[in-house]
């Protein structure tokens, strides 16, 4: 008999849980989805998380750098393998949508350092170097990665991008 009520707490408070957690979903907006799509994206690059860095990415991505998707998660792989270790902190962000909330542009000014793999850190992202904007486009009903642009030039794997 305990086993059944013990059984039936878990069950209820696994039910609560997801209802909070759906309810928080629908209540937080376009502005919350968008802000957890980017903390998935700072997740995905602290963990070098190849698939899901793609996963976020529009099939119709280009940049003013000249990337395609394509170039892009080229890039990505190539960034993930020179650095052992990733560490981003975001310090803040500004979300701008426009009036279908079908597209939005976020500047974000982050801290980026990287650990090389000779064990050098490296500033990748700071302070007014570490500003620099995305731009969303939501396809589906789920948000994805469009465009990336740097306001500084920044200094990334020893090459200069600007």
């Amino acid at each position: 008999m305990n086993f059944k009520i013990f059984m039936r707490s878990v069950l209820g408070a696994v039910v609560l849980c997801l209802l909070f957690i759906w309810l928080q979903d629908i209540l937080s907006g376009e502005e919350g989805r968008v802000r957890k799509f980017i903390l998935r994206g700072k997740q995905a690059v602290e963990t070098k998380d190849f698939f899901a860095c793609a996963d976020i990415v529009s099939a119709s991505y280009s940049d003013k750098y000249g990337n395609s998707r394509e170039t892009l998660l080229y890039a990505t792989k190539e960034f993930f393998g020179y650095y052992k270790e990733i560490f981003v902190n975001i310090e803040s962000m500004e979300i701008n949508f426009d009036e279908a909330k079908t597209k939005a542009s976020v500047e974000i000014v982050a801290l980026v350092i990287g650990k090389t793999q000779q064990n050098n850190a490296e500033k990748i992202l700071e302070g007014n170097k570490g500003r620099f904007r995305i731009k969303l486009i939501k396809e589906e009903k789920k948000w994805y990665l469009l465009e990336l642009e740097f306001f500084e030039p920044i200094t990334v794997m020893g090459q200069n991008i600007s």
